[in-house]
């Protein structure tokens, strides 16, 4: 989107431990990109901007003149911002993108730097041993006295004592590293919290229940969620293994911690579901799980019944049955994808006879994708801005006015462009692993809800 009077296109790629570094690489979209200085910013959303370091440079990439990289520590987990600053010829411009600082991974020790420290520690407690046991057998002794058998048999039990102390401490330490590690790979590495999903028959319509479990041993509670796009939660429910139905509904919390929401008449099967929230502190996160559906019953809702949401909309059916409808999308390019590599999924809206169709805005923008790899290890919800959810952004918005205040102003045109009578429109992405995915898309057109569904097959790096 647009940083003050500069476009640009802005890739985190968060560090799979904290801390760690973040990779930060700002492609500026404009022709005239040289001379322009780039800084970026990392601010922790419990710290703010008085705990936040200072700006470093992103340098240019040798190359590449539209194109700056740099690296950021994020020392705690949590919500972040990056602000993206540009100064040049045209003034100064700012940027901000959250993301999530969490370790998403334990990393290994190589084989080679295991056995580097092994023979060193070896050495290290054969060297102890030996020092021990020399100094009791012979550092009282006068300068050139022998040494005699019962300073040898001293130096001998001296040397068994040390070794034994070692070993002990040796085990004692390696059960505290166990604990640590134990520790980290069940606390300090990012799981989301529990989703817990029932079916039954409310007041005539059958209504799927969500309920948001706390871990063990936590005790912040979900009271408090920041709506984006004007709802709470976005859920979208794909069937499994064919991948032929996708929902994408709004339920309304019903207790603390509880959601629901009208089932549509959706055919029966086991259904993965994927619910994005936004937390207070700007930490967005999609929680996980799956139902499986019978038949649908018939639907007569009674008072107290709840209302579904005007903006719930689901298809069932595959690429060919998105193709043949009277009003549809059809993708524009990319021809080949690669994984790793950024880039916009492009896709047009024409009728029967190829004429454009102008795109209506939907939830306050002009599209929304659903992306998942074939095995379900990528979910993805995708906007024209691109994977950042837009109530964090906001959060930090306010909260840079706040602290700061500086005012980063968001041009509406990032999310409303069919203001302008738009008949395309654009996803920046970038696949994190090759593979077959199916990609859903979602615009409005004559006041309906337009579904495309396509099917890539993304490349090896």
């Amino acid at each position: 989107g647009p940083a003050g009077p500069y476009a640009v296109r802005v890739i985190i790629r968060p560090p799979p431990v904290v801390p760690g570094r973040a990779d930060i690489v700002v492609r500026l979209l404009d022709a005239d990109a040289g001379g322009v200085e780039v800084t970026v910013l990392p601010v922790s959303a419990r710290l703010g901007l008085k705990g936040a370091p200072p700006a470093d440079v992103a340098e240019p990439v040798a190359g590449e003149p539209a194109l700056r990289h740099a690296e950021l520590w994020f020392m705690t987990s949590g919500s972040y911002s990056v602000q993206v600053t540009l100064r040049g010829s045209r003034g100064a411009g700012t940027i901000i993108v959250p993301v999530l600082s969490v370790a998403t991974t334990r990393l290994p020790m190589s084989p080679a730097l295991g056995v580097l420290l092994g023979a060193l520690g070896l050495l290290l407690f054969v060297g102890g041993v030996s020092l021990v046991g020399a100094a009791v057998r012979e550092s009282l002794l006068p300068a050139g006295a022998v040494i005699t058998p019962a300073l040898r048999r001293r130096g001998i039990w001296a040397g068994v004592a040390a070794a034994v102390i070692l070993a002990g401490t040796l085990y004692a330490g390696r059960q505290w590293w166990n604990r640590e590690d134990r520790d980290y790979r069940m606390n300090a590495i990012y799981q989301p919290r529990p989703l817990v999903a029932t079916l039954g028959a409310q007041h005539g319509q059958t209504v799927l229940s969500l309920g948001v479990k706390l871990r063990a041993g936590e005790e912040n509670d979900i009271v408090n969620l920041l709506p984006d796009h004007g709802k709470l939660m976005h859920l979208f429910m794909i069937r499994e293994p064919g991948l032929d139905v996708l929902a994408h509904l709004h339920p309304v919390r019903t207790g603390r911690r509880q959601f629901g929401v009208p089932l549509p008449p959706l055919p029966p099967g086991r259904y993965r579901l994927y619910a994005d929230v936004t937390y207070e502190t700007g930490f967005a996160a999609t929680l996980t799980t799956a139902v499986d559906l019978g038949s649908p019953a018939p639907a007569a809702p009674t008072a107290g019944a709840l209302s579904r949401d005007p903006d719930d909309s689901w298809f069932i059916g595959t690429a060919a049955t998105a193709a043949a409808a009277p009003v549809r999308l059809e993708r524009t390019g990319p021809a080949a994808i690669t994984a790793g590599r950024d880039l916009n999924l492009d896709f047009k809206l024409v009728d029967r006879a190829g004429r454009p169709v102008v795109i209506e805005p939907y939830m306050g923008m002009l599209g929304h994708a659903a992306i998942r790899r074939s095995d379900g290890s990528v979910f993805s919800h995708v906007h024209p801005i691109g994977t950042a959810s837009m109530a964090a952004q906001m959060y930090f918005m306010g909260q840079a006015e706040r602290q700061g205040g500086a005012v980063v102003p968001m041009d509406p045109a990032m999310h409303l462009a069919a203001a302008t009578g738009a008949t395309t429109v654009s996803f920046p992405y970038l696949f994190p692993q090759a593979g077959v995915y199916r990609v859903w898309v979602q615009v409005k057109a004559g006041g309906r809800v337009v579904t495309g569904v396509f099917d890539l097959d993304v490349a090896a790096p």
